[in-house]
């Protein structure tokens, strides 16, 4: 029986609520992170074969102190990834890297990707060049390959000299497993009464481009709903802010003063099966968020990407997924028309040649998988139906005296944290300055030290010569 660890934010079978996921964070800060970890379960879990468990620690807490016990826990450590070679991953990589180097056990990293401009402009990623070599250099000390992404990414780290690097896209698209097609739209009427949903990302480099397109659609489907998927969406809606009433606005909607919070039906899940359930109810996805159009691809719901940078441009390239780039499409852009557009015929054509290319990767790094090895992904379907999960998050007005209570019990706690974390940093920041003063200290002794001996160096130059003359 093969042990597999597996690196995630919470196990696919595990109920999140909401009080949890305000205070354990089990998204990582988004949702779209459970999409592909869950469906990298899925692939390796082979029933009788392999036991799977997960691994929880976050990136940032994780450290060399953690290879005993990984080593005891497994016989294989899987790390699924995302966008990681990023200036804000760096750090994270490090840690990962360190970790790995005192690792015994095969380490596979599935679905890695670079992020960088649509341009695929490789010098973009020169600050992060020195920690993906280290981490790509530890990993392949463990494992035969590294899949990835997309042909950008491989082609990023053939350029720092990496050879062993398979492009597999994202595990998350295969979640329906083998011969899955989506029924194709193209050259179809948006249907009467549409059922919209909108997922934008919060950081974009065309922010103010995004927006119209975004307030163009809910123009058109005042009753479309817009599918937050980031931590910071779901503290905006359970506390609310002063945007308002202090008249703050901003393109995306990171205010609750936002016309896509204030205007529109907005639902944040909690973790991606009850995700995908609520998608199927829809007739078309749209937007910047990858895998928010690919959990409506798991549902069987088509969904159009608007790609925004390298990282969801290469995933829709290489699944061929229907998309645009976002600068390409018209700030007034008519659903209806691109509803009529969406053609999943590349996708359909494509869909097992990449399925197949990553069970290979799978097979050349030691797995067996599911769908060769196994039932086909039949048990883990069976434990999903016999999991109720929590419905995602819906703004409400109506709070009994539970929520409440938890609210206040909840605010108390991360303010003593802040403040903790505000007085450790003040602490650290002042340990630093006192160092500065006794280094500045230092230099001012050596300085006057300098001083007085070339003073006394001139003093005594005119003495020596006035002797030397008169000895003369």
């Amino acid at each position: 029986m093969k042990r597999i660890l597996i690196q995630a934010g919470n196990d696919p079978f595990s109920v999140p609520t909401l009080e949890s996921t305000l205070v354990r964070n089990h998204i990582r800060g988004n949702v779209g992170n459970l999409m592909y970890t869950n469906a990298a379960y899925k692939h390796l879990y082979v029933p009788g074969k392999t036991t799977i468990q997960i691994d929880t620690t976050p990136f940032a807490e994780l450290s060399v102190a953690d290879a005993g016990r990984i080593n005891a826990e497994c016989d294989i450590f899987v790390i699924p990834m995302a966008n990681a070679f990023k200036k804000k991953f760096v750090r994270h990589l490090g840690i990962l890297a360190d970790l790995i180097k005192k690792l015994k056990v095969p380490v596979v990293v599935i679905g890695v990707g670079a992020q960088a401009t649509l341009s695929y402009d490789t010098e973009f990623l020169a600050p992060v060049n020195s920690a993906v070599k280290r981490f790509i250099g530890a990993v392949l000390d463990h494992s035969a390959s590294i899949g990835v992404r997309g042909e950008f990414t491989k082609r990023y780290l053939g350029e720092l000299g990496f050879k062993d690097v398979d492009v597999i896209g994202c595990p998350s698209v295969y979640f329906r497993g083998p011969k899955f097609r989506m029924e194709n739209p193209v050259g179809r009427a948006l249907p009467e009464n549409a059922r919209i949903g909108l997922s934008t990302a919060l950081r974009l480099a065309n922010a103010e481009h995004a927006a119209a397109i975004n307030a163009a659609i809910l123009e058109q489907h005042p009753d479309l709903t817009y599918f937050a998927q980031e931590s910071r969406d779901l503290n905006t809606l359970y506390w609310g802010d002063t945007s308002v009433v202090g008249g703050r606005h901003a393109p995306m909607p990171d205010f609750a003063s936002h016309p896509l919070m204030r205007s529109a039906d907005v639902c944040l899940p909690l973790e991606p099966h009850s995700w995908i359930d609520v998608l199927k109810e829809y007739d078309f996805a749209v937007g910047t968020r990858i895998h928010g159009n690919i959990a409506a691809l798991a549902a069987g719901t088509p969904a159009y990407v608007f790609a925004h940078d390298s990282r969801t441009l290469e995933l829709a390239r290489y699944h061929h997924i229907p998309h645009k780039v976002l600068t390409d499409i018209p700030a007034d852009v008519n659903v209806a028309k691109l509803y009529a557009e969406t053609d999943y015929s590349a996708f359909n054509e494509h869909y097992d040649e990449g399925f197949q290319r990553l069970l290979a990767f799978l097979t050349k790094n030691g797995f067996q998988n599911a769908y060769e090895h196994g039932d086909g992904g039949a048990e883990y379907d069976r434990k999903v139906a016999a999991t109720r999960f929590t419905e995602p998050y819906r703004r409400t007005e109506h709070h009994d005296e539970a929520d409440l209570f938890f609210r206040m019990t909840l605010l108390r706690e991360q303010l003593v944290d802040s403040t903790a974390k505000a007085e450790k940093k003040a602490a650290a920041q002042a340990a630093r300055i006192k160092k500065l003063e006794t280094q500045i200290s230092e230099q001012e002794d050596r300085l006057s030290a300098i001083e007085a001996h070339v003073k006394g160096g001139i003093a005594a130059r005119p003495r020596g010569i006035m002797k030397r003359l008169s000895s003369k």
